[in-house]
Protein backbone atom coordinates (compact mmCIF):
# COMPACT_ATOMS: atom_id res chain seq x y z
CA UNK A 1 0.00 0.00 0.00
CA UNK A 2 0.99 3.65 -0.84
CA UNK A 3 2.09 5.42 2.26
CA UNK A 4 2.23 9.21 2.19
CA UNK A 5 5.27 10.57 3.62
CA UNK A 6 7.35 12.80 1.69
CA UNK A 7 8.92 15.49 3.58
CA UNK A 8 8.35 19.31 1.96
CA UNK A 9 11.98 19.38 0.67
CA UNK A 10 12.05 16.33 -1.30
CA UNK A 11 8.54 17.36 -2.24
CA UNK A 12 10.05 20.82 -3.45
CA UNK A 13 12.66 19.37 -5.34
CA UNK A 14 10.54 16.39 -7.26
CA UNK A 15 8.69 19.16 -8.25
CA UNK A 16 11.32 21.44 -9.48
CA UNK A 17 12.57 18.59 -11.63
CA UNK A 18 9.53 17.61 -12.93
CA UNK A 19 10.08 14.09 -11.54
CA UNK A 20 6.70 14.73 -9.05
CA UNK A 21 3.82 12.16 -10.67
CA UNK A 22 1.87 11.63 -7.18
CA UNK A 23 3.80 12.91 -3.97
CA UNK A 24 4.22 9.34 -2.62
CA UNK A 25 6.48 7.39 -1.39
CA UNK A 26 5.56 3.38 -1.59
CA UNK A 27 6.39 1.57 1.66
CA UNK A 28 4.17 -0.81 3.88
CA UNK A 29 1.51 0.43 5.77
CA UNK A 30 -2.06 2.19 5.32
CA UNK A 31 -1.13 5.70 6.17
CA UNK A 32 -1.50 9.03 4.32
CA UNK A 33 -0.31 11.96 4.81
CA UNK A 34 -1.70 14.64 2.64
CA UNK A 35 -0.41 17.63 1.47
CA UNK A 36 -2.69 20.71 1.33
CA UNK A 37 -2.76 23.83 -0.34
CA UNK A 38 -4.38 27.54 0.57
CA UNK A 39 -4.20 30.80 -0.91
CA UNK A 40 -6.00 31.67 2.87
CA UNK A 41 -3.63 32.21 5.74
CA UNK A 42 -3.70 30.33 9.06
CA UNK A 43 -6.44 31.76 10.76
CA UNK A 44 -8.84 32.66 8.14
CA UNK A 45 -12.66 31.06 8.31
CA UNK A 46 -11.90 28.92 5.50
CA UNK A 47 -8.53 27.35 6.72
CA UNK A 48 -10.15 27.17 10.35
CA UNK A 49 -12.97 24.91 8.69
CA UNK A 50 -9.93 23.09 6.74
CA UNK A 51 -8.34 22.37 10.25
CA UNK A 52 -11.19 21.22 11.84
CA UNK A 53 -11.91 18.79 8.67
CA UNK A 54 -7.96 17.26 9.30
CA UNK A 55 -8.78 16.51 12.64
CA UNK A 56 -11.89 15.05 12.20
CA UNK A 57 -10.24 12.60 9.76
CA UNK A 58 -7.49 12.17 11.83
CA UNK A 59 -10.28 10.70 14.17
CA UNK A 60 -12.32 9.08 11.61
CA UNK A 61 -8.88 6.79 10.49
CA UNK A 62 -7.67 6.31 13.90
CA UNK A 63 -4.66 8.73 12.36
CA UNK A 64 -4.30 6.85 9.31
CA UNK A 65 -4.47 9.97 7.16
CA UNK A 66 -3.06 13.51 8.99
CA UNK A 67 -3.15 16.59 6.60
CA UNK A 68 0.48 18.69 6.24
CA UNK A 69 -1.20 22.66 5.57
CA UNK A 70 0.67 24.93 2.94
CA UNK A 71 -1.02 28.40 3.72
CA UNK A 72 -0.74 31.43 2.19
CA UNK A 73 0.10 30.43 -1.38
CA UNK A 74 3.17 28.95 -0.03
CA UNK A 75 3.69 26.07 -2.27
CA UNK A 76 1.53 26.87 -5.19
CA UNK A 77 -0.66 30.27 -6.36
CA UNK A 78 -4.15 30.33 -6.04
CA UNK A 79 -4.06 29.60 -9.97
CA UNK A 80 -2.14 26.97 -10.21
CA UNK A 81 -4.38 24.92 -7.23
CA UNK A 82 -6.13 22.72 -10.71
CA UNK A 83 -2.94 22.08 -12.43
CA UNK A 84 -1.42 21.32 -9.19
CA UNK A 85 -3.53 18.74 -8.10
CA UNK A 86 -3.69 17.16 -11.86
CA UNK A 87 0.27 16.75 -12.00
CA UNK A 88 0.52 15.76 -8.36
CA UNK A 89 2.65 18.72 -6.86
CA UNK A 90 -0.47 18.58 -4.19
CA UNK A 91 -2.29 15.93 -3.06
CA UNK A 92 -5.34 18.66 -1.57
CA UNK A 93 -6.14 21.96 -2.44
CA UNK A 94 -8.32 25.19 -2.00
CA UNK A 95 -9.65 25.77 -5.37
CA UNK A 96 -11.01 29.21 -5.82
CA UNK A 97 -13.72 29.69 -8.72
CA UNK A 98 -12.08 32.93 -9.58
CA UNK A 99 -9.11 31.90 -10.16
CA UNK A 100 -10.29 28.14 -11.86
CA UNK A 101 -12.73 29.20 -14.18
CA UNK A 102 -10.21 28.22 -17.13
CA UNK A 103 -10.19 24.35 -15.81
CA UNK A 104 -13.35 24.30 -14.28
CA UNK A 105 -16.05 26.39 -16.56
CA UNK A 106 -19.45 25.51 -15.19
CA UNK A 107 -18.02 26.05 -11.46
CA UNK A 108 -17.98 29.40 -12.21
CA UNK A 109 -22.05 28.91 -11.63
CA UNK A 110 -21.15 29.76 -8.16
CA UNK A 111 -20.07 33.13 -9.11
CA UNK A 112 -23.58 34.65 -10.32
CA UNK A 113 -24.67 37.15 -8.27
CA UNK A 114 -28.36 38.03 -7.45
CA UNK A 115 -29.08 33.91 -6.87
CA UNK A 116 -28.83 33.84 -3.33
CA UNK A 117 -27.89 35.69 0.34
CA UNK A 118 -27.61 32.53 2.11
CA UNK A 119 -24.53 30.91 2.15
CA UNK A 120 -25.70 27.67 3.53
CA UNK A 121 -27.32 27.45 0.85
CA UNK A 122 -24.73 28.30 -1.68
CA UNK A 123 -22.64 25.54 -0.13
CA UNK A 124 -24.67 23.06 -0.09
CA UNK A 125 -26.27 23.24 -3.85
CA UNK A 126 -22.51 23.01 -4.90
CA UNK A 127 -22.50 19.73 -3.57
CA UNK A 128 -25.27 19.17 -4.99
CA UNK A 129 -24.18 19.51 -8.41
CA UNK A 130 -20.94 17.70 -7.65
CA UNK A 131 -23.07 14.98 -7.07
CA UNK A 132 -25.70 15.38 -9.33
CA UNK A 133 -25.21 16.86 -12.22
CA UNK A 134 -23.50 15.30 -14.96
CA UNK A 135 -22.48 18.68 -16.98
CA UNK A 136 -20.69 20.00 -13.75
CA UNK A 137 -18.80 16.83 -12.87
CA UNK A 138 -17.40 16.01 -15.92
CA UNK A 139 -15.19 19.12 -15.51
CA UNK A 140 -13.73 17.67 -13.35
CA UNK A 141 -13.45 14.31 -14.22
CA UNK A 142 -11.46 15.87 -16.86
CA UNK A 143 -9.24 18.04 -14.88
CA UNK A 144 -8.23 14.71 -12.58
CA UNK A 145 -9.73 16.32 -9.85
CA UNK A 146 -12.61 15.44 -6.66
CA UNK A 147 -14.70 17.59 -5.09
CA UNK A 148 -15.12 16.48 -1.18
CA UNK A 149 -16.83 19.98 -0.15
CA UNK A 150 -17.04 23.78 -0.43
CA UNK A 151 -15.61 26.36 2.02
CA UNK A 152 -17.69 29.42 3.35
CA UNK A 153 -18.12 32.40 1.38
CA UNK A 154 -20.51 35.14 2.15
CA UNK A 155 -22.75 37.58 0.73
CA UNK A 156 -20.53 39.93 -0.49
CA UNK A 157 -20.20 43.61 0.82
CA UNK A 158 -19.71 46.93 -0.94
CA UNK A 159 -16.67 48.81 0.95
CA UNK A 160 -15.95 52.63 0.24
CA UNK A 161 -14.28 55.65 1.28
CA UNK A 162 -17.44 57.28 0.31
CA UNK A 163 -21.04 56.19 0.38
CA UNK A 164 -21.84 54.45 -2.61
CA UNK A 165 -25.89 53.72 -1.59
CA UNK A 166 -27.47 52.80 -5.34
CA UNK A 167 -26.35 52.17 -8.65
CA UNK A 168 -25.98 55.76 -9.37
CA UNK A 169 -22.82 56.54 -6.92
CA UNK A 170 -20.89 53.71 -9.04
CA UNK A 171 -20.34 56.08 -11.91
CA UNK A 172 -16.52 56.50 -12.55
CA UNK A 173 -15.75 54.83 -9.51
CA UNK A 174 -12.81 52.83 -9.28
CA UNK A 175 -14.01 49.20 -7.12
CA UNK A 176 -11.93 46.00 -6.38
CA UNK A 177 -13.61 42.78 -7.75
CA UNK A 178 -13.03 39.68 -9.15
CA UNK A 179 -15.06 36.69 -11.24
CA UNK A 180 -18.19 37.70 -12.61
CA UNK A 181 -19.12 40.40 -10.31
CA UNK A 182 -16.63 42.67 -12.18
CA UNK A 183 -18.87 42.31 -14.86
CA UNK A 184 -21.87 43.60 -13.38
CA UNK A 185 -19.86 46.65 -12.27
CA UNK A 186 -18.71 47.65 -15.84
CA UNK A 187 -22.40 47.05 -16.40
CA UNK A 188 -23.17 49.73 -13.69
CA UNK A 189 -20.71 52.14 -14.95
CA UNK A 190 -17.78 51.01 -12.40
CA UNK A 191 -14.63 50.48 -13.01
CA UNK A 192 -14.11 46.79 -12.09
CA UNK A 193 -9.77 46.89 -10.60
CA UNK A 194 -8.39 43.19 -9.98
CA UNK A 195 -5.70 42.81 -7.25
CA UNK A 196 -5.68 40.23 -4.30
CA UNK A 197 -7.36 40.63 -1.00
CA UNK A 198 -4.06 41.45 0.55
CA UNK A 199 -3.71 44.63 -1.47
CA UNK A 200 -6.93 46.14 -0.93
CA UNK A 201 -6.40 47.64 2.53
CA UNK A 202 -3.18 49.67 1.08
CA UNK A 203 -5.44 50.42 -1.92
CA UNK A 204 -7.92 52.02 -0.05
CA UNK A 205 -5.78 54.28 2.39
CA UNK A 206 -3.72 55.50 -1.30
CA UNK A 207 -6.82 56.07 -2.93
CA UNK A 208 -5.78 53.37 -5.04
CA UNK A 209 -9.22 52.49 -5.43
CA UNK A 210 -12.73 53.65 -4.15
CA UNK A 211 -14.07 50.56 -2.78
CA UNK A 212 -14.06 46.82 -2.88
CA UNK A 213 -16.37 43.60 -3.19
CA UNK A 214 -15.90 40.39 -3.94
CA UNK A 215 -15.47 40.09 -0.47
CA UNK A 216 -17.79 38.80 2.69
CA UNK A 217 -17.93 40.17 6.43
CA UNK A 218 -15.84 37.48 7.13
CA UNK A 219 -13.00 38.06 4.92
CA UNK A 220 -12.65 41.67 6.71
CA UNK A 221 -10.60 41.07 9.96
CA UNK A 222 -8.66 39.14 8.08
CA UNK A 223 -7.32 41.90 5.57
CA UNK A 224 -7.52 44.44 8.17
CA UNK A 225 -10.76 46.06 6.86
CA UNK A 226 -13.08 45.46 9.26
CA UNK A 227 -11.87 48.67 11.29
CA UNK A 228 -10.68 50.76 8.54
CA UNK A 229 -13.73 51.11 6.19
CA UNK A 230 -15.80 54.08 6.39
CA UNK A 231 -18.91 52.59 4.59
CA UNK A 232 -20.25 49.11 4.20
CA UNK A 233 -23.12 48.62 1.82
CA UNK A 234 -25.39 45.54 0.94
CA UNK A 235 -25.63 45.77 -2.56
CA UNK A 236 -28.01 42.59 -3.47
CA UNK A 237 -25.44 40.86 -5.11
CA UNK A 238 -25.51 37.82 -2.45
CA UNK A 239 -22.84 34.69 -2.81
CA UNK A 240 -20.21 35.66 -5.37
CA UNK A 241 -17.87 33.34 -6.09
CA UNK A 242 -16.55 29.69 -4.10
CA UNK A 243 -13.80 28.09 -3.04
CA UNK A 244 -13.70 24.04 -2.68
CA UNK A 245 -11.25 21.73 -1.31
CA UNK A 246 -10.33 19.21 -4.50
CA UNK A 247 -8.29 15.93 -4.18
CA UNK A 248 -6.29 14.17 -6.72
CA UNK A 249 -8.81 12.06 -8.27
CA UNK A 250 -6.92 9.27 -8.65
CA UNK A 251 -5.17 9.57 -5.39
CA UNK A 252 -8.68 9.09 -3.93
CA UNK A 253 -9.69 6.36 -5.87
CA UNK A 254 -6.72 4.36 -5.04
CA UNK A 255 -7.61 4.98 -1.59
CA UNK A 256 -9.07 1.82 0.76
CA UNK A 257 -12.86 1.79 0.85
CA UNK A 258 -12.75 2.40 4.57
CA UNK A 259 -10.29 5.50 4.25
CA UNK A 260 -12.61 7.40 1.36
CA UNK A 261 -15.76 6.69 3.34
CA UNK A 262 -14.38 8.36 6.00
CA UNK A 263 -13.05 11.13 3.63
CA UNK A 264 -16.78 11.21 3.05
CA UNK A 265 -18.23 11.60 6.33
CA UNK A 266 -15.68 14.15 7.51
CA UNK A 267 -16.47 16.01 4.07
CA UNK A 268 -20.03 16.15 5.04
CA UNK A 269 -19.58 17.75 8.51
CA UNK A 270 -17.52 19.89 7.08
CA UNK A 271 -20.55 21.82 5.79
CA UNK A 272 -21.86 22.59 8.97
CA UNK A 273 -18.23 23.38 10.25
CA UNK A 274 -17.58 26.15 7.53
CA UNK A 275 -21.18 27.75 8.40
CA UNK A 276 -19.82 28.38 12.08
CA UNK A 277 -16.51 29.54 11.44
CA UNK A 278 -17.99 31.99 8.91
CA UNK A 279 -20.74 33.17 11.32
CA UNK A 280 -17.79 33.56 14.05
CA UNK A 281 -15.70 35.60 11.54
CA UNK A 282 -18.81 37.73 10.33
CA UNK A 283 -19.57 38.22 13.73
CA UNK A 284 -16.53 39.51 14.82
CA UNK A 285 -16.32 42.01 11.80
CA UNK A 286 -19.56 43.43 12.80
CA UNK A 287 -18.32 44.25 16.23
CA UNK A 288 -14.70 45.63 14.97
CA UNK A 289 -16.77 47.97 12.50
CA UNK A 290 -19.18 49.03 14.88
CA UNK A 291 -16.16 49.92 17.17
CA UNK A 292 -15.44 52.28 14.14
CA UNK A 293 -18.37 53.95 14.09
CA UNK A 294 -18.53 52.17 10.68
CA UNK A 295 -21.78 53.40 8.64
CA UNK A 296 -24.13 50.25 7.49
CA UNK A 297 -26.57 50.40 4.52
CA UNK A 298 -28.83 48.60 2.37
CA UNK A 299 -29.61 49.04 -1.15
CA UNK A 300 -33.21 49.66 -1.96
CA UNK A 301 -34.90 46.50 -3.63
CA UNK A 302 -35.11 49.24 -7.08
CA UNK A 303 -32.05 49.95 -7.20
CA UNK A 304 -30.96 46.15 -6.52
CA UNK A 305 -33.51 45.24 -9.61
CA UNK A 306 -31.75 47.91 -11.77
CA UNK A 307 -28.54 46.76 -10.99
CA UNK A 308 -29.05 43.25 -11.64
CA UNK A 309 -31.04 44.24 -15.08
CA UNK A 310 -27.97 46.13 -16.70
CA UNK A 311 -25.91 43.29 -16.73
CA UNK A 312 -28.57 40.16 -17.53
CA UNK A 313 -25.39 38.16 -16.25
CA UNK A 314 -26.94 34.44 -15.83
CA UNK A 315 -27.84 34.77 -19.33
CA UNK A 316 -25.13 35.87 -21.03
CA UNK A 317 -23.12 32.99 -18.79
CA UNK A 318 -25.43 30.11 -20.16
CA UNK A 319 -24.96 31.71 -24.08
CA UNK A 320 -21.18 31.80 -23.41
CA UNK A 321 -20.34 28.45 -22.50
CA UNK A 322 -23.21 26.63 -24.93
CA UNK A 323 -21.17 28.43 -27.50
CA UNK A 324 -18.68 26.39 -26.30
CA UNK A 325 -20.40 22.95 -26.13
CA UNK A 326 -21.51 22.66 -22.20
CA UNK A 327 -25.10 22.20 -21.75
CA UNK A 328 -24.98 25.24 -19.42
CA UNK A 329 -28.81 25.50 -19.15
CA UNK A 330 -29.20 22.47 -17.42
CA UNK A 331 -26.70 23.35 -14.59
CA UNK A 332 -28.52 26.79 -13.97
CA UNK A 333 -31.56 24.79 -13.55
CA UNK A 334 -30.81 22.53 -11.12
CA UNK A 335 -28.43 24.98 -9.59
CA UNK A 336 -31.28 27.20 -8.92
CA UNK A 337 -33.59 24.48 -7.80
CA UNK A 338 -31.04 23.37 -5.44
CA UNK A 339 -30.80 26.78 -3.92
CA UNK A 340 -34.77 26.96 -3.94
CA UNK A 341 -34.81 23.78 -1.63
CA UNK A 342 -32.02 24.61 0.43
CA UNK A 343 -32.81 27.84 0.97
CA UNK A 344 -36.28 26.45 2.23
CA UNK A 345 -34.20 24.28 4.85
CA UNK A 346 -32.09 26.22 6.08
CA UNK A 347 -32.44 29.47 8.92
CA UNK A 348 -29.23 30.72 8.43
CA UNK A 349 -28.67 34.59 8.20
CA UNK A 350 -25.43 35.98 6.88
CA UNK A 351 -23.33 38.24 8.94
CA UNK A 352 -23.51 41.25 6.48
CA UNK A 353 -27.36 41.11 7.01
CA UNK A 354 -27.43 40.29 11.02
CA UNK A 355 -25.02 43.59 11.22
CA UNK A 356 -27.28 45.60 9.12
CA UNK A 357 -30.09 44.70 11.73
CA UNK A 358 -28.38 45.23 14.72
CA UNK A 359 -26.96 48.52 13.16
Amino acid sequence: MIKRRLQLSALAGLAISGLLVSGCSATEGDEYELHYSTYSNSTSDQSLTMQRWAERIGELTNDEVTVVFHYSESLVGADESVPALLDGRVDMAQVGSMYAASDLSMYTAAELPFETQNPEAHMKSLQRLFSDNKTYREDFDRQGVRQLFPLPIGSAVMGSNEPIKSIDDFSGKSIRSGGLVSEILLAGGANPVTMTATDVYESMERGVVDGYTSLGMSNLPTFGLANSTKYIADPGIGAYASSIVGINAELYDSMPADIRNAISQASDEALSMGIEELDKEGSLACAQAREVDTEFFEWADADVKEFKARSNIADQWVARYEERGYDAQSVLNEYRSFLAEEGASSTYEDALTSCLEET
